[in-house]
């Protein structure tokens, strides 16, 4: 099965809302002085993974549409 646009749409905008809530958490831990147990970095790796695996499973007309507008 590939994600059609309906499908795309809806989770490109679950991966932009995690990656700007993440950044959020990440800044606030910065500025409590606390040392998050997950780094940004280790996340925005694990997000690039994920982003991969979607494009992986997307139909093409998708793939273009989601990359047209992100």
């Amino acid at each position: 099965m590939k994600f059609n646009i309906q499908d795309r749409i809806v989770l490109d905008e679950m991966v932009d809302t995690f990656t700007a809530e993440m950044h959020k958490h990440q800044d606030d831990a910065e500025l409590m002085d606390k040392r998050p147990i997950i780094t940004r970095e280790y996340w925005l790796q694990m997000i690039e993974q994920v982003q991969n695996k979607l494009d992986d499973f997307t139909t093409k007309k998708a793939l273009n549409q989601s990359k047209k507008y992100r």
